[in-house]
C-alpha cells in the first residue's frame, strides 16, 4: 500500500480512491493465490508420505507409528496434521509441534528465544484458542525452520510491481469497448424546477439503452448536447492477462522449487518432471522432518540401537502395477526384495506367509568365482 499513499499525498494531484483500492486488492489476491497454490501442492504431497518407525533397524507398526500416520491427536487425522504443519513451515518459514498428554499438536503461533550455547526457549505457544502458560525448551518440541531466506517475504517484494500490472490489465480488459461521453447542459435548462427528475429519466431511459445496444439513436431535447469521447485504444486481451498471471505462478514455483510445468498444470512429460519435483522440493523437507523427530523423540543412544524414524516418499507417486510387472520380476528374481516387500511397495498388503517372505534368485545369478568356465578370471595368458 506504500505506492497508494505516495500517489495520494505525493506528486499526483488527483487520485481515484476506488480504482486504486481495487488494483491493490487484485494485486494481493493473485500474489496470495499463487503462493497458496505452491504451498498447498507441497503440503498435500508430504501429507501422503509414510512416517516409518524402526525398532532395532526393523520397521515396526506399533503405537508410535499409529501416532504419526493415523491419529496425532483427538481432533486431527495424520493427513490434516501434516498439511497444517507443512503449510505453517512454508508460509511462516518455521513450524512447531508440541506433545501434550501423549498427543501431538501443531502450534498456530509461538515466540522463540534463541541462544547460542544453551537450549532455545519457546513461549506463547498457541494451539487453537488456547495459549499455553508454560515455556518449553528445545528438547521438548519438534521445531523446524525451513531456510535462512524466507521465500514468501521475498515473493511479496517481487510481486508488487508485476501484481499492479495484472490488476490494471484486468481493469483494461473489463473496460475494453466501453463508451464514454460528455453531456453539456445549458444554464437555462439546468435552472428548470424539474431538472433533476428529467436528467435522471434521461440517463435511465435513454442513455442506458443507448450504451447497451450495438446500433442506436439517442434523441435529445433542446438544451442538451452529447459528445462522444471514447478512445480507440488497444486493450490487453484475455491471453495477455493469462500470461501475466502465469508469470506470478511461475515465480511462486521457483521460490518453492516447483517445476514450471507442474505449477501451470502442463501434463507433458509429467513423470520426469514429478521426479525432479520430489528430489528438490519434497525429499529435503521430509529428510529434515525425519532427522528432527529422531533426535528429539529418540536421541543418540536409541539411534545407535537402530531406533529411529524416517519419512518414506515412495508412496507419493501413483504406481500402475501392470506397468511395473517387468521391473517387479527383475527385483524379485535378483533377490533384492521378497514378495511381501514388493507387494507393500506396489501399494498392496503383505501376505505374511513363509514363502512370501523368502528371497528368490534365478540361476542366471551366480558368484563370480564360479564362472571360471567363461574365461580365465585370474588374468591368464
Amino acid at each position: 500500500m506504500n505506492d497508494y499513499f505516495l500517489r495520494a499525498f505525493g506528486r499526483e494531484s488527483t487520485i481515484n480512491v476506488t480504482t486504486q483500492i481495487e488494483e491493490e486488492l487484485t494485486e494481493v489476491f493473485f500474489k496470495e493465490l499463487a503462493t497458496a497454490c505452491a504451498i498447498n501442492m507441497i503440503a498435500s504431497l508430504i501429507s501422503k508420505c509414510e512416517f516409518r518407525t524402526f525398532i532395532k533397524g526393523i520397521p515396526e507398526k506399533k503405537g508410535e507409528y499409529y501416532l504419526w500416520n493415523y491419529e496425532p491427536n483427538q481432533n486431527q487425522n495424520a493427513g490434516d496434521f501434516w498439511q497444517q504443519f507443512v503449510t505453517n513451515l512454508l508460509y511462516d518459514n518455521a513450524a512447531l509441534i508440541v506433545e501434550v498428554g501423549g498427543k501431538l499438536y501443531v502450534a498456530d503461533s509461538f515466540t522463540r528465544t534463541h541462544y547460542s550455547f544453551r537450549e532455545d526457549v519457546f513461549n506463547n505457544i498457541t494451539i487453537g484458542d488456547l495459549t499455553m502458560q508454560r515455556s518449553m525448551l528445545s528438547h521438548e518440541v519438534i521445531y523446524l525452520e525451513l531456510d535462512n531466506i524466507n521465500a514468501r517475504r521475498r515473493l511479496e517484494g517481487s510481486y508488487t510491481a508485476y501484481g499492479q500490472t495484472v490488476a490494471k490489465a484486468i481493469r483494461s480488459v473489463l473496460r475494453a469497448g466501453a463508451q464514454k461521453g460528455i453531456l453539456n447542459i445549458d444554464a437555462q435548462t439546468a435552472a428548470q424546477p424539474d431538472f433533476t427528475t428529467k436528467l435522471q429519466t434521461l440517463i435511465t431511459d435513454r442513455f442506458k439503452p443507448f450504451y447497451d445496444t450495438d446500433s442506436a439513436v439517442l434523441p435529445l431535447q433542446t438544451g442538451y448536447t452529447y459528445t462522444d469521447v471514447t478512445k480507440q485504444t488497444t486493450a490487453p486481451t484475455p491471453a495477455d492477462l493469462n500470461e501475466r498471471i502465469n508469470y506470478e505462478f511461475e515465480m511462486a514455483g521457483r521460490a518453492y522449487k516447483i517445476p514450471k510445468a507442474l505449477m501451470l498444470g502442463d501434463v507433458s512429460d509429467v513423470e520426469k518432471i514429478t521426479k525432479n519435483f520430489l528430489t528438490f522440493a519434497i525429499d529435503p523437507i521430509c529428510q529434515r522432518i525425519g532427522s528432527e523427530v529422531t533426535r528429539k523423540k529418540y536421541g543418540e543412544k536409541q539411534f545407535t540401537k537402530g531406533n529411529y524414524m524416517d519419512v518414506n516418499t515412495n508412496c507419493i507417486q501413483h504406481i500402475d502395477i501392470f506397468e511395473q510387472a517387468t521391473n517387479s520380476d527383475k527385483l524379485l528374481s535378483s533377490g533384492l526384495y521378497c514378495i511381501d516387500e514388493l507387494r507393500v511397495k506396489l501399494g498392496d498388503t503383505a501376505l505374511k506367509t513363509d514363502w512370501s517372505q523368502k528371497h528368490y534368485i534365478t540361476k542366471n545369478y551366480a558368484e563370480a568365482e564360479k564362472m571360471e568356465h567363461l574365461g580365465d578370471v585370474k588374468g591368464g595368458e
